[in-house]
């Protein structure tokens, strides 16, 4: 009996330290106009926490921790992000913080993250221009613009695909975007450039110029929300003109709000083709769809690796309170995630894999580029 209940004294400690959490922050759009790619993010977030949590923790310097993920809604607007990351890293106390969607709300995140010494890890914003700033609290994730512009542009050049217009947010990442593929093709090679305004959902006069420049395609820099609708009235105008999005008009969602025959032929950038069979997709990607009922998403993806890749910043620094100690152990660290190796350059920028899918007539996809992972219908 006394050697029973020694084993079960023995436990205890182990038991107790199990049960110490360490804060996460999240800055996402759980409401507004970008609430949609925000359920994805958190997705990924809440998948990554649910495994290591249900593992018993992480270990670190003999101890195991819980995640505790405190997120909050900055709704893609900038004063909130500000005020969500101060929040943070003063009053949470949050060692690291994770995500945000919109380009703008990031750039005014990551002074505050620089001024507390707190790790702000990108897992969606593309705008170049935020791993220009010499911050070294700021680390992307995810391939910026110009990363996702290389690849689309060599793939459109090669197929021909001139004059190429745009429709395009009004915004940094629309002109952005924009701007980067006139730099690679050539301004000679560019034709109608038209902007919106978010909330806006008439696409008319913009499907009447691309008419009438004869653009043979046209790309779409959007989220899938005006992308639907943008592709319903060019091709309800009977346009037969070749269609090229974002990475948000490459999933299964993205399909129920349209149908096969107006997306087939339709090309994308993509960060994670999640029928590919690629061993470390296919896995994240049963793990996903079991516990959503879903494909799995390139967002959440990218912020399941951005979580994941923070506990083992915090596992190599050897702490879960010291921000400058967890910075400069992402500085160092290589993390084979579920998006591909993550290595940042000196700037605290990754260069993941960038895909090129295609909608096929039966509603699947297949992979163009890169060309070693290149595969047919129901690989995308």
């Amino acid at each position: 009996m006394l050697r029973v209940l020694a084993a079960l004294l023995s436990l205890l400690p182990a038991f107790a330290l199990a049960q110490e959490k360490v804060t996460v922050g999240i800055v996402t759009s759980l409401s507004g106009p970008m609430a949609a790619p925000g359920k994805f993010q958190m997705n990924g977030f809440r998948l990554a926490e649910e495994e290591i949590n249900s593992a018993g923790g992480f270990a670190l310097g003999g101890r195991k921790y819980l995640v505790d993920l405190k997120a909050y809604d900055t709704r893609a607007n900038p004063a909130e992000g500000a005020s969500a990351m101060q929040r943070l890293a003063t009053v949470d106390k949050a060692p690291v913080v994770l995500g945000e969607l919109h380009s703008g709300v990031a750039a005014a995140e990551a002074p505050i993250a620089r001024d507390y010494g707190v790790p702000l890890v990108l897992t969606i914003p593309t705008g170049p221009g935020l791993t220009e700033q010499g911050n070294p609290f700021l680390f992307r994730v995810n391939a910026n613009n110009d990363q996702l512009t290389q690849a689309l542009a060599d793939f459109v050049a090669r197929q021909g695909w001139t004059p190429l217009a745009f429709i395009a947010w009004n915004n940094d990442a629309g002109r952005g975007g924009v701007n980067g593929m006139k730099k690679l093709l050539g301004e000679s090679k560019i034709g109608y450039i038209g902007y919106f305004n978010v909330g806006e959902v008439d696409f008319a006069s913009h499907v009447s110029n691309i008419r009438a420049g004869s653009a043979r395609a046209v790309m779409l820099l959007m989220d899938e929300e005006p992308g639907s609708l943008a592709i319903r009235q060019i091709r309800d105008a009977g346009l037969k003109t070749q269609l090229i999005g974002t990475l948000a008009m490459g999933s299964d969602r993205f399909l129920k709000r349209l149908d096969a025959d107006r997306l087939e032929g339709m090309v994308q950038y993509n960060a994670f083709p999640p029928n590919a069979a690629v061993p470390r997709i296919r896995a994240f990607s049963d793990r996903y769809r079991k516990k959503y009922g879903e494909e799995a998403h390139g967002f959440a993806a990218q912020s399941y690796d951005g979580l994941m890749l923070a506990v083992a910043a915090m596992q190599r620094a050897g702490t879960v309170t010291d921000g400058r100690k967890i910075r400069d152990a992402l500085a160092a660290i290589e993390h084979d995630g579920v998006i591909g190796r993550i290595r940042f350059d000196s700037k605290g920028q990754a260069h993941p894999p960038v895909y090129v899918t295609q909608w096929c007539a039966n509603g699947s996809r297949r992979i163009l580029f890169p060309e070693s992972l290149k595969a047919d219908c129901g690989a995308g």
